[in-house]
């Protein structure tokens, strides 16, 4: 950054204008403070980088600032004239603010803890549907599962692996302080597809987490807090770490506003391939009796159609359609952002889409030099119809399902009337399926927040102020199912025609009160910060089944036999926290803080449980005997930390959940089957970190390692109880757990100057867990039985362990080759967790073009597959040979259908130009600041030896340890964008 200045000294007083550009480019930086270290004054650089000052003394300190670049202090008299200071790109990110507290944060380089940051840049290079879909491959340590490739997402999200089996698998987030929903509400799919009916009772609707809601345009940045090391101050929600996004705020200056225009398509990503009869038709009539055999013979036989099912369900290319605006602007003591977007994505199945139209708006005010206020309101409106895909039982009302019994010669396509032949290998006809059945999902979301910083004192040497902040998050979902009563598969039931009306209300408030004390004396800095929080949940969700329609309609009051179900979920925390940050002088650094908590969901609710965390770390480059080193290492860091967070027990832990009965037309309760528990605590995770950041030959290179540690104590389980008791079964704190990892990211800035900037960035992450202690019997969670593989719960194993049919039982390739039949002997078919993770990512700047593309690697994890045991059973896998060995094998090994889920994806990949400034004014004059066009695209290439569609597969969704098992998804896509940017 250059500051050219101009000053005179008249009655001891300065007049200060100057400019502030970058350093390496030489381009005015809009938006940087330059601010009077002696009377906290300053100013804000325009448009072209200048700005001004007036100041009554004869000489003045100034300190320039401006996110992503080095703080820079210069000192002004009355003979300074035509100063240059140049300031460099932070390319370590040093300078930047990271999350220490409720109320606080420090300096990056001082941080004791590992944390991530996504920026506004680094989070969208290419579009994303939803804003989770773009986390993949940005932070070590931070992963994602797409669980169904249905428009809408349905994205888990993790942070350092597995932190609970019963509980929340998904990080606590934090939006300009509101804690918000992210929670997957069940849609009622499952009562038309009947998937709860068969070997497996858990939820199987494939929901969208609600971080799917969110505008990824409108975040500024994304923090990272992966585990209790960092998120201690959080408390009995942070076990599985917290995600602290802010939102784009206003900046002084005239209004700025951006405009965004993407256009594109999706199609699907990968296609596993369907058996063509007409070269094999061996097995034909085992697979289909005589019926198939006929068919064939109608079709024509070798001569006949070989109909790619695949590509006439899945191959529709879907459009896309974005626009995004956002206004920015302010003065000295006023500062707006306004912004809104529509987007509107087509699915690769017919009917299917999603739709989301957003606003929000964030207001600052300066009502004084003490009292500031922040406020924001975010309304969001989507909707969309992800069709009928997954498990299916009974009449198998599932696209993918039914397609398992869908050999390539028979026609089951619309006929020109209109109609559908009636298909004889399946009760649901799947072309019938994606023209009839509707399954729709609205959601209204408001968000509001604010922030009130109230300054009580400020003196030489010491300040403190009061901060409350806080919000609302209030979510309304709505989802309409309809299977029509003349569609193939209601003509099979007793009332044909069903229809589910499902509404759901969530509404989440909290309050935080902080003081925060900071003082300076002799070089050290203390900040302390001391608040208590509130914080509200209410879930009301009521399902109405009906069966019997009368006509095609969606009304619940036109049908013969009608289910209602209704939950109600309330939940009131408390909780309390102190803090002191202790900063040596730029040197060393030291965090120390205790939380308490209490909550309704607990067994005591007036016991405050508390969890303590504390961290140091210290600057060894910043240490006389490192000036020798400093030319090659000018960075170097060491930091240590530990904390403890925690995952509240589901609400129902505690209660009976009595059964309504009518006995003898005698309306009354029946007691359940599991019994409460008067005596559970939440589950308690202890994390310690250890690493290092370095930069290297004046930022060109950085580097990050981190190893941490992490014991899981009074894991929440279910515990099967005596028939004498009168109960079955009750959750109780009975288990431990441990993991650990590595963490590590390197980024080489190879090449910076005005015309061309390269950087490469590669970051990798490996997790290992293990169940230390377990005080109920071995239990097997997840898949649909152990004769179809599920994960193993015991001892001394990987809550992702696999097991099957092999693992049970006399195995001569077992550790155990001389178990009992039945007995458990030690073979492990494959573990979900891959062995590492890695991403990939390089930005090259060449004059006005910029080419960012970015690698998600992920190896060594296992998936079950069981659409291909299904396609396997009715002869029509692709492999036919390798097929028919794998039925062969299924009596006694489940091992054919755990496979390797290892894929390379290219996630993001970007290529853009921005017109030359001096260009854009001679075409447009003043009207357009900018003008940047390209093309992009997400999910272009997988690479895997993965069978089916995608080895990012969840048919369980988000529950924990019961993820990577696949049955007759909805296939992933690839999605292609051609954008113009441009600045108003």
């Amino acid at each position: 950054m250059a500051i050219a200045l101009c000053s005179s000294a008249i009655a001891q007083e300065l007049n200060i204008s100057g400019r502030v550009v970058d350093a390496n480019t030489g381009e005015p930086l809009l938006g940087a403070a330059v601010r009077v270290k002696e009377t906290g004054s300053g100013a804000i650089t325009d448009a072209l980088g200048r700005f001004q000052l007036s100041l009554k003394v004869s000489s003045a300190t100034l300190i320039a600032k401006l996110v992503g670049y080095k703080e820079k202090t210069v000192v002004v008299t009355a003979s300074t004239d035509n100063l240059v200071i140049q300031l460099q790109e932070d390319v370590l990110r040093t300078e930047e603010i990271v999350v220490t507290g409720l109320a606080t944060g420090i300096r990056r380089e001082s941080a004791p803890n590992s944390i991530g940051t996504i920026t506004a840049k680094e989070l969208i290079p290419a579009p994303a549907q939803t804003l989770d879909q773009a986390f993949a491959g940005k932070v070590p340590g931070l992963s994602i599962r797409q669980n169904t490739g249905a428009p809408g997402g349905g994205i888990s999200v993790n942070l350092r692996g597995i932190t609970t089996l019963q509980g929340n698998t998904q990080p606590l987030i934090v939006i300009d302080g509101v804690i918000v929903s992210n929670e997957s509400f069940n849609s009622g799919l499952t009562a038309i597809t009947d998937a709860t009916v068969g070997a497996s009772q858990s939820p199987q609707d494939q929901p969208s987490s609600r971080l799917a809601d969110i505008n990824p345009n409108d975040i500024e940045d994304i923090q990272v807090l992966k585990g209790p090391a960092a998120t201690a101050i959080y408390g009995s929600k942070a076990a599985a770490g917290v995600l602290v996004i802010t939102t784009k705020q206003g900046k002084p200056g005239d209004t700025r506003i951006d405009v965004s225009q993407q256009f594109g398509f999706n199609s699907i990503l990968k296609v596993q391939g369907t058996r063509d009869w007409r070269k094999d038709s061996t097995g034909l009539r085992t697979a289909f009796g005589q019926a198939g055999v006929d068919a064939f013979v109608r079709s024509g036989g070798v001569n006949g159609e070989y109909i790619d099912y695949e590509r006439e369900f899945y191959g529709q290319n879907g459009f896309i359609n974005e626009t995004s605006i956002t206004a920015r602007g302010g003065s000295a003591t006023t500062l707006f952002t306004l912004s809104g977007q529509a987007r509107n994505d087509q699915g690769i199945i017919r009917n299917t889409f999603y739709n989301r139209y957003a606003v929000r708006s964030n207001l600052t005010h300066r009502f004084s030099e003490r009292l500031t206020v922040d406020v924001g309101l975010n309304y969001v409106n989507t909707s969309s119809q992800r069709s009928a895909t997954g498990n299916a039982n009974v009449t198998l009302t599932s696209i993918g399902y039914a397609m398992t019994r869908l050999p390539s010669f028979l026609d089951v396509r619309q006929r020109p009337d209109g109609t559908f032949p009636v298909f004889p290998f399946a009760p649901s006809n799947p072309a019938e399926i994606i023209e009839r059945v509707r399954n729709e999902e609205y959601i209204d979301r408001l968000i509001g927040s604010f922030r009130l910083d109230f300054n009580i004192f400020r003196i030489e040497n010491q300040s403190l102020n009061f901060i409350a902040s806080g919000g609302a998050d209030y979510i309304s979902q709505r989802n309409v199912i309809v299977s029509p009563p003349n569609t193939q598969h209601e003509q099979a039931k007793a009332a044909p025609g069903e229809n589910v009306a499902n509404n759901v209300t969530n509404f989440f408030n909290n309050l935080w009160l902080s003081a925060v004390h900071n003082v300076n004396f002799g070089g050290v800095s203390v900040t302390t910060s001391a608040g208590f929080q509130i914080e509200n949940r209410d879930n009301n969700s009521i399902l109405v089944n009906v069966r019997g329609l009368t006509a095609d309609l969606s009304s619940v009051g036109l049908g013969v036999e009608v289910t209602q179900q209704q939950s109600i979920t309330r939940q009131y925390d408390q909780g309390f926290y102190i803090q002191s940050d202790i900063d040596f002088g730029g040197v060393g650094f030291l965090n120390v803080k205790l939380r308490g908590d209490r909550s309704s969901v607990n067994s005591d609710v007036n016991r405050f449980y508390l969890f303590p965390g504390a961290g140091a770390s210290i600057i060894l480059s910043k240490l006389d005997f490192w000036k020798d080193l400093s030319r090659t290492i000018d960075y170097l860091k060491l930091r240590a930390a530990v904390g403890q967070a925690g995952t509240l027990a589901p609400p129902e832990s505690k209660f009976l959940s009595f059964v309504p009965a009518n006995v003898a037309g005698l309306i009354g309760a029946l007691v359940p089957l599991r019994n409460g528990n008067d005596n559970v605590r939440p589950e308690r995770t202890t994390e310690i970190e250890f690493g290092l950041d370095a930069g290297i030959l004046n930022g060109i290179v950085s580097l990050e390692f981190t190893y941490f540690l992490r014991n899981i104590d009074d894991l929440i389980l279910l515990k099967q109880l005596p028939p004498s008791s009168g109960f079955t079964s009750q959750l109780v704190n009975g288990g431990a757990m441990r993991t650990n990892g590595i963490e590590a990211a390197l980024t080489v800035n190879a090449i910076r100057s005005r015309e061309v900037d390269l950087t490469t960035r590669i970051i990798f992450s490996r997790n290992r867990a293990e169940i230390t202690r377990l005080d109920v019997p071995p239990f097997q969670r997840g898949g649909f039985g152990v004769n179809l593989g599920a994960y193993t719960i015991r001892e001394g194993y990987s809550p992702f362990s696999i097991v099957g049919r092999e693992s049970f039982g006399p195995n001569p390739n077992a550790p155990n080759p001389n178990a009992r039949p039945g007995e458990f002997n030690g073979l492990i078919l494959g573990d979900e967790q891959p062995d590492f993770n890695l991403g990939f990512s390089n930005s090259l700047r060449v004059f006005g073009f910029e080419l960012f593309f970015l690698l998600d690697w992920r190896q060594g994890n296992k998936v079950i597959n069981l659409s291909r045991f299904l396609t396997d059973g009715t002869g029509i896998s692709p492999d036919v040979e390798a097929a028919r060995e794998r039925v062969r094998a299924r009596a006694t090994s489940t091992a054919p259908y755990v496979e390797d889920g290892s894929f390379v994806k290219l996630r993001e990949l970007s290529l853009t130009y921005t017109l030359d400034p001096e260009l854009t004014r001679n075409l447009f004059g003043n009207a357009v600041s900018y003008l940047r066009i390209g093309i992009a695209g997400r999910n272009l290439l997988m690479f895997t030896r993965y069978s089916s569609y995608d080895p990012e597969v969840s048919n369980f969704g988000n529950l924990a340890s019961a993820g990577s098992i696949e049955v007759t998804p909805f296939p992933s896509s690839r999605s292609f964008y051609f954008n113009i940017q441009f600045g108003l």
